[in-house]
């Protein structure tokens, strides 16, 4: 194998880790749930937001922005259900969908509002993550997306393994299979709910704050996160394990068309591999039937 098909494999890599990262957030909201969470790319500007303030206030502290970031999209994953899911639940499925719409455009106004729409580089605070780390046969990668790479195979390996083993993994489950049984068991249901859009915010915001340390970072950047709803729906919104076969086929056909095609083709590359995987397999290759019927 050439040294260029091993580099274009090690862009899909990193691509495709970057993938995983947003469409579990889609997955775990949506096994909570059942909904449809439209406002993930506004969720994920907002927490990225949050990190790049802390970077300003810390004087570019890594440790603490970061801190600050996830702290502040898990206390907004948590509010947003708190104040605006559940008092909707019960509701018919759309009604929760339209809701994040809703939410979605309000997040974006208020990101703009506070911090305007001018874009930012929060890359600049810290340069050391633009430092190339040298592989085999001459690749090299940077640091940044090293980490993206390493992150990603911790959530794909460490969630599902947390949801079976657990305690709160358990929960989990068992809210998400039947919550009237689960609720009948003890368990406080809506709790559990808000740790899951908690958790599924804070892994919004840490795609967030990967995409803006190596790209940009501004409110128009939303788009990125609704790309995520591609692999966990490719891969079948409640199987966490399809989430990373779905990245990596929308990986690679959004950096092969932008190898072989265009740019402006590779941005929507992974809503035209959607619709084909909607035509072929609707309820997602490790999803069901049942899914489907319910979305």
């Amino acid at each position: 194998m050439g040294y260029a098909h091993v580099s274009l494999m090690l862009v899909i890599l990193i691509q495709a880790s970057f993938y995983v990262l947003l469409g579990m957030g889609y997955v775990l909201i949506y096994r909570a749930t059942r909904v449809l969470n439209l406002a993930h790319g506004d969720l994920m500007v907002f927490g990225a937001f949050l990190f790049y303030q802390g970077l300003v206030i810390t004087s570019g502290s890594v440790p603490l922005a970061i801190t600050t970031g996830i702290l502040g999209a898990a206390l907004t994953g948590a509010i947003v259900y708190l104040g605006l899911m559940r008092p909707l639940a019960g509701y018919p499925v759309a009604v929760g969908v339209l809701a994040t719409i809703a939410l979605a455009i309000v997040l974006r106004s208020v990101t703009t509002a506070i911090w305007s729409g001018q874009t930012r580089y929060p890359a600049e605070y810290i340069g050391q993550l633009a430092r190339p780390i040298e592989l085999v046969s001459g690749l090299s990668i940077s640091a940044i997306d090293a980490v993206i790479v390493l992150t990603a195979l911790i959530c794909i390996l460490g969630l599902p393994l947390l949801l079976r083993r657990s305690a709160i993994g358990v929960e989990m489950r068992g809210v998400s299979e039947n919550a009237l049984l689960a609720a009948q068991r003890g368990i406080n249901i809506h709790s559990v709910n808000a740790l899951s859009w908690a958790a599924a915010t804070v892994m919004a915001a840490i795609a967030g704050i990967f995409f803006s340390l190596k790209v940009r970072l501004g409110p128009d950047i939303w788009y990125v996160g609704l790309a995520g709803f591609a692999p966990a729906l490719i891969g079948g919104m409640d199987s966490l394990r399809g989430v990373a076969i779905g990245a990596l086929i929308v990986a690679t056909a959004e950096v092969l068309a932008a190898r072989f095609i265009a740019p402006q083709i590779a941005l929507a590359a992974p809503f035209l591999v959607l619709l084909v995987a909607l035509w072929i397999r609707p309820w997602g290759l490790f999803g069901s039937r049942e899914e489907l019927e319910r979305i």
